[in-house]
């Protein structure tokens, strides 16, 4: 089964690098939000920023979601498949 990753539109390189790394990746927009998704379907979320109106704080999700400020594609794929959240 191919896994499912979400990425915030802006994250152009890490949207191509997780695809060629064998993700099915839906692109999330400027309007839409981290509650707007069925995250349970997903093996992570990524964004550019945590604090960004796209994720609410307080929202409570079974995977991880990854913040790629400062990170490379490489770095954002090592945090998900390690498993990692900051």
């Amino acid at each position: 089964m191919k896994r499912k990753v979400v990425v915030e539109n802006t994250l152009k390189d890490v949207r191509n690098y997780l695809a060629n790394h064998g993700y099915d990746v839906r692109t999330m927009y400027q309007d839409d939000t981290v509650e707007d998704i069925v995250a349970d379907e997903y093996d992570a979320i990524v964004v550019t920023d945590l604090h960004s109106g796209n994720v609410d704080r307080k929202l409570k999700v079974k995977v991880p979601v990854i913040e790629a400020a400062g990170l490379t594609p490489g770095e954002v794929y090592q945090r998900m498949t390690a498993g990692q959240n900051r």
